[in-house]
């Protein structure tokens, strides 16, 4: 959230400070629609250029989650900027050339306006209470994605043949400028540039497990050369259905550069995953991402996985050695014992490491995980000890709001987010 935070303080403060200081005297009613109007453009700039992926930002923010959180929160924080520069309306009469190009542009944004709430509505429709996680499916979510930089295009030609109360050499159209080149150049290269980055991959292994998809793809020619444990790919396959990349961490890295992607059924993209990959099908993936590395912790760690969130911890596991010196405790949480993915890994690691722990803890039996049992079953100094947690979001929150209530909150918190969407 505080890389979000950033991004909408300096898309609203930079546009609505130029707006302000080169205003004139236009009424106040004017000038503040053309603020949100000018913040939220700049916003949509700044979500089409986080959608390129652009790695150099992904290291900066702490990993292609907080990437994609903020992304996702730049769209849900523009609708009611777009609303108020809409509705409040902007007092320009007898301002605006009533044909020509600028007519055509205001009629252009009217049109743009149309597409664009519904777009940004399906945003806030996923962040209601109790709403299903599949309840839009994700390739009308993608459609709605390609569909916000097209009008983003449209809503450049508006800012630029509509520059009142500023003319075309103003700083603030200037700016504007800037911004329409930033998100232009972003979309166009997603749609035809970014395709051509992931590198292709051949499904050697399907495992379909009780909680998990288990796909080993084994690289067709050229493979990645240096990838750190527990970091993500963006995959996508050569089927009807699973085109569209979505990002998953990597479970598994082989010597020979093969990779693994253990993968639950969580929405209608991973449900369809599962019944129709096969040994032979073709993947793209695109990887490097991440910045979740137990190697730059604490030399006394407690990892906490919750269900599928094992996955960053068994690559992590596999890199252990008996060579490791940090003091490692990993408590896995399951519903039933079927559900636990990697069991065997983990228990090897246990065997080659005398520094690695496993705990299971099995929620039918066991009861719910929280913190005074965590604190009982690993026995660490929590204040001393680096925690690191994959699962789902609430058990995050909860068990990090109870050990500090009881007066054990860990040396650190490090964390994936559970969803990207």
């Amino acid at each position: 959230m505080i890389f979000a935070t950033i991004i909408f303080t300096l898309a609203v403060l930079i546009p609505s400070l130029l707006i302000v200081l080169g205003a004139g005297n236009s009424n106040t009613q004017s000038v503040m629609a053309l603020c949100a109007g000018a913040s939220a453009f700049s916003l949509m700039a700044a979500a089409l250029f986080l959608a390129t992926r652009p790695k150099f930002v992904e290291r900066a923010v702490g990993g292609l989650d907080r990437l994609y959180k903020a992304h996702k929160w730049i769209g849900i924080s523009l609708l009611p900027l777009v609303l108020f520069h809409k509705f409040v309306g902007m007092d320009l009469e007898g301002q605006i050339v009533a044909s020509g190009l600028a007519k055509t542009a205001v009629d252009i944004a009217k049109i743009a306006f149309l597409v664009l709430v519904p777009l940004l509505l399906l945003s806030w429709i996923k962040k209601l209470p109790r709403m299903r996680r599949d309840l839009i499916p994700y390739h009308i979510w993608r459609i709605a994605h390609r569909l916000m930089g097209v009008v983003f295009i449209a809503l450049s030609l508006h800012q630029l043949f509509v520059a009142v109360p500023f003319n075309a050499n103003s700083v603030a159209a200037q700016y504007l400028n800037l911004a329409a080149v930033i998100g232009i150049g972003s979309f166009l290269y997603t749609q035809f540039f970014a395709p051509f980055r992931p590198r292709k991959f051949t499904i050697s292994r399907v495992e379909k497990h009780a909680a998990a998809t288990i796909i080993d793809a084994t690289p067709k020619g050229r493979g990645f050369a240096k990838l750190r444990s527990g970091g993500f790919a963006v995959i996508s396959f050569a089927k009807k259905g699973l085109r569209e990349p979505h990002p998953f961490t990597i479970s598994r890295i082989g010597a020979d550069g093969s990779l693994q992607f253990s993968i639950r059924a969580l929405g209608d993209y991973t449900a369809h995953l599962r019944d129709a990959v096969a040994v032979g099908d073709r993947m793209s993936i695109e990887a490097g991402y991440g910045n979740f590395d137990y190697q730059r912790g604490e030399e006394t760690q407690l990892w906490l996985a919750g269900g599928i969130g094992i996955t960053p911890f068994l690559a992590f596991a596999d890199s252990l050695t008996a060579q490791n010196t940090r003091d490692i405790t990993l408590v896995y949480c399951v519903g039933k014992p079927q559900e636990a993915v990697g069991l065997e890994r983990l228990q090897a690691a246990q065997s080659r490491s005398d520094l690695f722990r496993l705990h299971l803890h099995v929620s039918s039996e066991d009861g719910r995980m929280d913190a005074a049992k965590l604190v009982e079953t690993t026995k660490l100094e929590m204040p001393k000890t680096g925690f690191w947690f994959c699962g789902p979001a609430p058990m995050r929150r909860s068990i990090i709001q109870d050990l500090k209530a009881i007066g054990k909150a860990p040396s650190s918190v490090n964390f994936e987010e559970f969803e990207f969407r």
